[in-house]
């Protein structure tokens, strides 16, 4: 049997692998190196049995122990591409999950260089296109998304469990972007906006939307200080806002007719859960790289 050494820390990545893990469980021995949001979803989502004592071990013996790495690819964290560095150095093959669909090179540079993986998994057709274009010689495998699939098992069953469910609120699901582009590229305006001018150029345009609602609720990132939004409910206090991320993500989409955001994963589950789903990047930033068609634009919509 295998052990598989799994390295993760932003959220996108951490729900595909954990829930992964969870189907594939038995197949397989496992080590962790979880950090950021990471922890949290695979202790939800996985048996805390299997995240065992050598959870977070040194780098070089976390290498030496896994017969084969898997991690995320994220874009708040270095943990990812240091690992992927190491394993390569040491001969040992790694695969990496791609869990959206924008920076896809950005996402494989340690300290200027591009280090990829041995493979890479995706989980749709559109990421997969968007792979072959990046990455010309490297193995590609298209694998079901097992956190969407999850997804859709749940959502039926919420709703024939909630069959009088009233849907009336407004989810607006936050990211860190002037974070990110500040990282990455030295610049918190690189991409033209950031998650504040985003929210405000919704909130300010929400009347022109004939949206019936009683609240507008603002969950932030699962890396974002909840306290970080407050400012928003002294900015228009003629709106009901209320900033909640105690409540699961689910439950939040399923109590909503409208998800809103920029260009995070949490607005494709609001897809899959058959919701209204508008992207509210402002006219000065960049194209939504969401490349679901169904989701609409506000600045198109105006």
């Amino acid at each position: 049997m295998n052990k598989l050494g799994i390295v993760s820390h932003d959220a996108g990545g951490a729900e595909i692998l954990s829930h992964w893990i969870k189907k594939n469980y038995s197949k397989n021995e496992y080590i962790f190196y979880l950090d950021g949001p990471a922890e949290k979803i695979f202790k939800n989502n996985i048996d805390n049995k299997l995240i065992n004592e050598f959870a977070n071990c040194e780098i070089g013996k976390f290498i030496e122990l896994s017969d084969l790495i898997i991690t995320g690819t994220s874009w708040q964290s270095s943990i990812e591409r240091r690992f992927i560095k190491s394993a390569k150095l040491h001969g040992k093959k790694v695969i990496s999950i791609l869990d959206h669909w924008v920076n896809y090179r950005e996402r494989f540079i340690t300290e200027g260089d591009l280090i990829l993986p041995d493979e890479i998994w995706v989980c749709d057709e559109y990421a997969k296109k968007i792979a072959e274009d990046k990455f010309k010689n490297i193995s590609l495998k298209l694998i079901e998304n097992p956190y969407i699939e999850n997804l859709k098992k749940n959502i039926t069953s919420y709703m024939k469990l909630n069959s009088n469910l009233k849907t009336e609120n407004i989810l607006y699901v936050c990211e860190p972007i002037k974070d990110h582009a500040k990282i990455q590229f030295g610049d918190e305006n690189y991409h033209g906006y950031t998650e504040e001018s985003a929210l405000k150029y919704f909130l300010k345009q929400i009347d022109l939307l004939n949206i019936d609602y009683k609240n507008i609720i603002i969950r932030p990132h699962p890396s974002e200080n909840i306290k970080k939004y407050n400012w928003v409910i002294a900015k228009f206090s003629n709106l009901n806002i209320i900033i909640d991320n105690e409540r699961s993500l689910m439950d939040q989409i399923m109590l909503s007719n409208t998800v809103v955001g920029c260009e995070s994963m949490a607005m494709v589950v609001g897809l899959v859960a058959n919701k209204r789903v508008i992207s509210s990047i402002p006219p000065s930033g960049r194209e939504c790289s969401l490349p679901h068609k169904s989701i609409e634009h506000l600045k198109e919509i105006l």
